[in-house]
Formats: C-alpha cells, sequence, structure tokens
C-alpha cells in the first residue's frame, strides 16, 4: 500500500533564512527550487489564491534518502502561527537526521548557534539496539533530532 518515505515538508516564514540554515549550516544540497500558484495547488491545501515555493535539499552523500521539502506561503506566511512547542505535542514532533559523529556534529552546530535541548544522550532499545540521540531547532522553532546508531541489534 504505501512506500517508503517520498519527503518531509517544513512549512517556513522566512525561505530565505531557511535556505541558509538547511544548506549552510546542516550541509544539506538544494535539489530543486520552484513555485507554484493556481488552481491545482489552492485546491490541494485548501486555500484559495495560494502561491507557494517550495525547495528540495538532501544530504549529498545518501541519494537514497527522502529530502527535506521547504515550503514558503506568500500570502499566508505570518498566518501559520509557531510550530509544536515541544516533542510532547500530539503530531509529528520531529525530523530526524542520522550524523557519524554525533558528538563532533553537535559540537560543530553549537558553536554555530544552532539551540539543543540537550547534550546527546545513549539509548539502548530492544530489537533495534543501542543509539545516541540529541534534539535542537531550526530558526523557525521546528524541533530536529540527530542520531547516531552505536550498536544494531
Amino acid at each position: 500500500m504505501l512506500g517508503a518515505v517520498a519527503h518531509v515538508g517544513i512549512t517556513v516564514p522566512d525561505m530565505e533564512k531557511a535556505i541558509a540554515f538547511y544548506r549552510d549550516v546542516l550541509g544539506l544540497k538544494v535539489i530543486g527550487d520552484f513555485s507554484i500558484e493556481g488552481e491545482e495547488i489552492s485546491d490541494l491545501v485548501q486555500e484559495p489564491g495560494t502561491k507557494v515555493r517550495s525547495v528540495f535539499l538532501r544530504n549529498e552523500d545518501d541519494r537514497q534518502s527522502a529530502p527535506v521539502e521547504l515550503l514558503h506561503f506568500s500570502e499566508s506566511a505570518e498566518q501559520g502561527g509557531q510550530p509544536y512547542a515541544g516533542v510532547t505535542h500530539n503530531g509529528i514532533t520531529e525530523i530526524a537526521f542520522w550524523v557519524k559523529d554525533i558528538e563532533k556534529t553537535y559540537e560543530a552546530l553549537r558553536n554555530q548557534g544552532v539551540e539543543f535541548y540537550s547534550r546527546p544522550h545513549t539509548f539502548t532499545l530492544d530489537n533495534y539496539g543501542t543509539a545516541k540521540a540529541v534534539y535542537c531547532k531550526d530558526p523557525f522553532g521546528t524541533t530536529l533530532e540527530l542520531m547516531q546508531m552505536v550498536k544494531e541489534e
């Protein structure tokens, strides 16, 4: 019925600031940048007169991974409100990225001003293995998770 995840979309109030963070700070590569308007997109999102800019980014080293889609709705960007206050709210809580060295990545991003919830922590989960994880926020408050497998089961 369902296949692999195609992409993960994040609505942002400032596209240039979002691109600067996801591309320049996190190191993702822009693989697509286009604008859509008209009856089809308005019907799809159920908002009359919709104009949206969509930018797709992905890790350069992993072409199989699902890209991140940044969405900026030009007419309603300020109406969207804030993302979830944290990971305890119902609904999508975070976007998780695999990293090779979580401690090194944590320090590099922290030195660039990225806001973290805590330091990385290690978790052992039945039928999954041992992983390190840490949460941080993008410039607009969307929660991101960094994960590193320590030992697979």
